[in-house]
């Protein structure tokens, strides 16, 4: 297979490098397979692989123009992934970086069992042919080559027999392996830029390696990676198509690198031109930092779950021994919110006791905004009760330290998924949201799919949606009203440049609102309101509103808010019961800084529900983005959960 791949792409080289200058070479003659504008090039180097395809096998073709195509006479044994010209641009301008990509496989025995048995009917029904590679992926490909045309040196790999380049123009062949590069700040690394992220630019921008390059040529750049001249090639849109790397592929992972998506997931794409992936090459060691830096890296962190739940409800509290069952039983290791594991603990230790409520006296800070309600029934069932070997109940660990939990369980509602994002305290640790059937919009799964949430993470198969929080303080006119309240840890979240002094709090950070509200109901509230400066309005109103895009179907909503998309960038000003008419909510960039002053009564500040302070007369409340984020663990589409929760028609199940 390997010495046929080799004379085709040699083949598509002697017939491209005439065309290169040739001005009709730059002509759009079709939409490709693909879906992009194919030129003549293009055309022309495919039409060359056929040909040549046909001279030595008979195989199933896909290709980024034709798309699909039976080549060569007789029964095919082999299915080839052609990108004709990866790097078109390149080569039509003379920029010396553009190649032949081919990789090569054998078509399982199923599929050609299934050839010879319809093969008279079928002969030449393309459809037929391609759904025969519907059980085929990347990784059944076998061997891979690309040629550089402008060089003539062809990289090229055998699964297990290892990565070699030949050089031009002696011909000379030697092994190739990935660089044994360790740090970031020594890596050499190449970018793919269309489509550029926020990640990448701000990558770009902070020099967080010690060169980067945009070759534009996947192939080549993932050969690059292979032979060690890169450190690593990265594209975390997913835009890379299969024709672009099925012959890098083999040849990097035959060199010794690592190739996955920008999550660390293997790439298993199927045989078709649509199939595209996000991209990530690398040598082992920086591997996991860029997974890190680009994608999901609780995937590389080891499996640790804090556990953190309502505790005046019995059906919530055996939830919670269902759940310690399952990690139990997949050696999973877990740690419970220290209130709900001297719950859990007291009830293990007295299981004959049937009133709980006697577990429920001490709290700890962390869960300190649940007080000390009661559970609502008399006893959690007894077949809950979790034993040892030896009989002895188990005593449960307390989550006490964050640095070892990856991800932590929410069983509740939307107050019990705030207060989680309270305990993380912004630490980078997801939240994997669990509704008990009240209605809640922050909560991503129903209590009967705990298992499978917990399973998806176990195995990788997740998404991470990270939400804004709101940070602020407030900025006291009168000292004697602040003394000892500043918060040092906290300070952080506003930029250096703002010299506040003692005369101000810190609040804690917001994942749904900041509300200035007043302190007695039919009193009105006076503010003036700033963004960047920029006087905005003089408002009259009972209360004002900042929320985030995830507060954006909570109070805000209530108040006559607009919905955003957790995802946009921005935040929702949103006045409650206004005096003026045309006091209206205003939706701002998110990296606006919000100051409102009060004018005349005392306010109180409230914080994601919890009042935090009192703000008076000639106060001033100053909000801005946070420098931390909280982070879910995504179960469900956003307008399906709208339409669940009956926000905006008809209601659908996520």
């Amino acid at each position: 297979m390997l010495d046929i791949v080799i004379k085709v792409a040699e083949n598509i080289e002697k017939g491209v490098k005439p065309l290169i200058g040739w001005e009709k070479s730059d002509e759009i003659v079709k939409i490709g397979a693909d879906g992009t504008p194919t030129k003549k090039i293009d055309l022309i180097a495919e039409n060359i692989a056929i040909k040549s395809i046909e001279k030595y096998c008979s195989a199933l073709l896909v290709s980024e123009e034709i798309g699909f195509k039976k080549i060569g006479k007789g029964i095919p044994e082999y299915v080839i992934v052609l990108d004709p010209i990866d790097g078109t641009f390149n080569a039509l301008n003379d920029i010396p970086i553009y190649s032949v990509s081919i990789a090569m496989g054998h078509l399982k025995k199923s599929a050609c069992n299934n050839i010879k048995n319809d093969y008279d009917e079928n002969d030449k029904n393309d459809d037929f042919y391609e759904n025969l590679l519907s059980g085929m992926t990347i990784n059944d490909l076998e061997v891979g080559v690309v040629n550089n045309i402008a060089t003539g040196d062809i990289y090229c790999a055998k699964v297990n027999e290892g990565a070699y380049i030949i050089e031009s123009p002696n011909r000379e062949k030697r092994k190739i392996n990935v660089s044994n590069i360790k740090n970031l700040k020594d890596a050499s690394v190449g970018v793919f830029a269309y489509g550029l992220t926020t990640n990448t630019l701000d990558f770009i921008k902070d020099r967080m390696v010690k060169r980067i390059r945009i070759f534009g040529s996947a192939a080549l750049e993932m050969c690059y990676v292979a032979r060690g001249a890169l450190d690593a090639f990265i594209n975390v849109n997913k835009t890379t198509r299969l024709c672009d790397i099925a012959g890098g592929y083999v040849i990097l992972r035959e060199s010794g690198g690592i190739i996955t998506d920008k999550d660390g997931k293997i790439i298993d794409m199927g045989l078709n031109v649509y199939e595209k992936t996000s991209l990530i090459c690398s040598n082992n060691a920086l591997h996991k930092k860029f997974v890190g830096i680009f994608g999901n890296k609780w995937m590389l962190k080891p499996t640790k779950f804090g556990i953190i739940s309502r505790i005046d409800r019995r059906d919530a509290l055996n939830l919670v021994l269902d759940v310690i069952k399952y990690l139990d039983s997949k050696h999973i290791k877990y740690a419970l919110e220290p209130s709900l594991c001297e719950i859990i603990n007291n009830f293990n230790n007295n299981c004959d006791n049937k009133d709980i409520n006697s577990n429920n006296n001490n709290q700890n800070n962390m869960s300190k905004d649940i007080g000390n309600n009661n559970i609502d029934n008399d006893n959690m069932d007894n077949k809950n009760n979790i034993t040892s070997n030896n009989n002895k109940p188990i005593e449960y660990e307390p989550m006490t330290d964050l640095n070892d939990i990856s991800h932590i369980i929410s069983i509740g509602g939307d107050g019990t998924v705030l207060r989680a994002s309270r305990v993380i305290n912004g630490n980078e640790i997801p939240i994997i949201p669990i509704n008990m059937g009240t209605v809640g919009f922050l909560t991503e799964f129903n209590k009967n799919k705990v298992f499978e949430a917990i399973d998806k993470i176990v195995n990788g198969n997740y998404e991470i949606e990270k939400r804004t929080k709101c940070a602020g303080l407030i900025k006291h006119a009168d000292y004697s009203l602040s003394s000892g309240c500043e918060d040092k840890d906290n300070k952080n979240n506003f930029n250096n440049s703002h010299n506040y002094n003692n005369f101000q709090k810190i609040l804690p950070d917001a994942l749904n609102e900041v509300v200035i509200i007043t302190k007695s109901p039919a009193k009105m509230l006076h503010f003036e309101v700033y963004v960047n400066g920029n006087f905005v309005e003089d408002v009259r109103a009972d209360g004002l509103i900042v929320s985030t895009p995830t507060g954006s179907t909570a109070y805000s909503l209530s108040a006559g808010g607009p919905i955003l998309e957790p995802s946009v960038d921005a935040f929702v000003i949103v006045p409650i019961c206004p005096f003026k008419l045309f006091s209206r909510p205003i939706v701002i960039d998110g990296n606006s800084e919000i100051k409102i002053k009060v004018l005349k009564k005392s306010t109180l500040v409230v914080v994601d529900g919890n009042i935090e302070d009192e703000a008076k007369k000639g106060d001033e409340i100053i909000l801005r983005k946070s420098n931390s984020y909280s982070y879910f663990v995504k179960g469900c589409n956003f307008y399906n959960k709208l339409r669940k929760l009956s926000i905006i028609g008809k209601r659908d199940e996520c």
